[in-house]
């Protein structure tokens, strides 16, 4: 049977993005809010079952270990886009605010998948990530030879 795939580490991780585009390291950002976006909804809706449904201790206390489990996923994913926006930053580029603020938080525990324009001497510039996908749905400059490169 073989080994269970484990992510890369963060330190891997920031090491790996410096080497992307940066319509990547934006598809990225957009990729991670969107994976957390369905983790907290696959959470709340595991704890809508526990309160509504679950009658056995037993189960409440295995779903209980998986919106744990989803909520440590967060709070690495929520490293990762530290780490990404960090990565833009140095570029010299702005980072992406999300609307609703209160939804959303790089350091926090939040995502929504909804993106902004932000000032830039007195005009508004559309700051929404323009990566290019091939007919797989991939960004165009993303890797695509399955035997080489990082897998973020």
């Amino acid at each position: 049977m073989p080994e269970e795939s484990q992510p890369i580490t963060l330190e891997a991780f920031a090491e790996a993005i410096k080497e992307l585009p940066l319509s990547a390291v934006y598809a990225k950002v957009s990729e991670i809010r969107n994976s957390i976006a369905h983790l907290r909804r696959s959470n709340s809706e595991l704890r809508a079952f526990i309160d509504e449904s679950c009658e056995s201790e037993s189960d409440k206390r295995e779903l209980e270990g998986y919106i744990a489990e989803n909520e440590g996923v967060i709070t690495t994913m929520n490293e990762r886009l530290g780490l990404l926006k960090t990565e833009i930053e140095n570029r010299g580029e702005l980072w992406i605010e999300e609307e609703g603020a209160a939804d959303t938080k790089v350091d926090g525990d939040q995502a929504s998948a909804s993106l902004s324009s932000q000032p830039v001497n007195g005009t508004v510039r559309d700051e929404r990530p323009r990566a290019h996908l091939d007919a797989t749905g991939r960004p165009e400059d993303a890797q695509t030879n399955e035997e080489e490169g990082v897998y973020l």
